[in-house]
């Protein structure tokens, strides 16, 4: 179980290393790595003096081919743009949740906050998990934030999350083998009761708020914990996210 999340967690990495995303030089790590453990067992490996160059050179290789295929180019645009919370539309209510990761697995936390349209903290929480993957705290915090949210009669809910992969999950669902399947069950129960929620991704510097409460966590006895005011130590946060406080970060355009 814990193997197939730590594959699942690499290969849903969003960052680039030497041109080339991770999960394309996670999964020809995979590969050559099995590739050559059995070339050992039957006496067919070829000298190879630098493995890790070498897997290096074949991922990007992999990744040059699938964008000349695609009809792209391999130089990727960037430019900086300012990031900030943006409040809720109006008679709606919003969700941030996040969470954190020492390792993977290791010990795991997770947060979240519900705000009004004028950015007023409705009810937040902090989760400490225990020992958990990266992917799967961050589905503990999506569960609990919708079933707060639920339990407390909100009816329209704009829910933002900075994971791309439990994005995903959230929208589309995953497959029953796929070994965090029962809580994204869990989550698709919620968001089928009669109420509107729409699950959009959002960079870190818009969820800073959720990512603080996840941290907090660690200072906190395992388990949930609610709070219908806000904890001092995210207090800052929340003024920052009312005045419209932005952070600077490099996009993909």
């Amino acid at each position: 179980m814990v193997s197939k999340e730590w594959i699942y967690a690499n290969l849903g990495e969003e960052i680039e290393i030497n041109g080339c995303p991770w999960a394309v030089t996670f999964s020809q790590a995979i590969w050559w790595g099995w590739k050559w453990r059995y070339g050992n067992i039957f006496g067919e490996n070829k000298k190879c003096r630098d493995r890790v160059r070498f897997i290096k050179d074949r991922a990007l290789d992999v990744w040059k081919a699938h964008v000349h295929k695609m009809g792209v180019t391999t130089r990727t645009a960037r430019e900086e743009r300012l990031i900030a919370w943006s409040p809720p539309r109006v008679g709606w209510f919003k969700l941030n949740t996040d969470g954190a990761s020492r390792g993977n697995p290791r010990l795991a936390t997770a947060g979240g906050v519900v705000r009004d349209g004028d950015g007023n903290w409705c009810y937040g929480f902090s989760l400490n998990i225990g020992i958990c993957s990266a992917p799967l705290a961050e589905l503990w915090g999506a569960y609990y934030g919708l079933n707060i949210a639920w339990e407390r009669g909100v009816t329209q809910l704009e829910m933002e999350i900075d994971s791309e992969m439990v994005v995903g999950f959230l929208r589309t669902g995953i497959d029953d083998s796929h070994p965090l399947s029962f809580l994204v069950r869990l989550c698709h129960g919620l968001l089928s009761k009669d109420w509107s929620v729409r699950i959009s991704h959002v960079y870190r510097e818009a969820n800073r708020l959720a990512d603080g409460l996840a941290n907090y966590a660690f200072f906190l006895p395992l388990g949930f914990h609610l709070f219908n005011s806000t904890p001092d130590i995210v207090m800052s946060i929340v003024h920052d996210d009312v005045a419209g406080s932005a952070y600077p970060r490099n996009v993909q355009v």
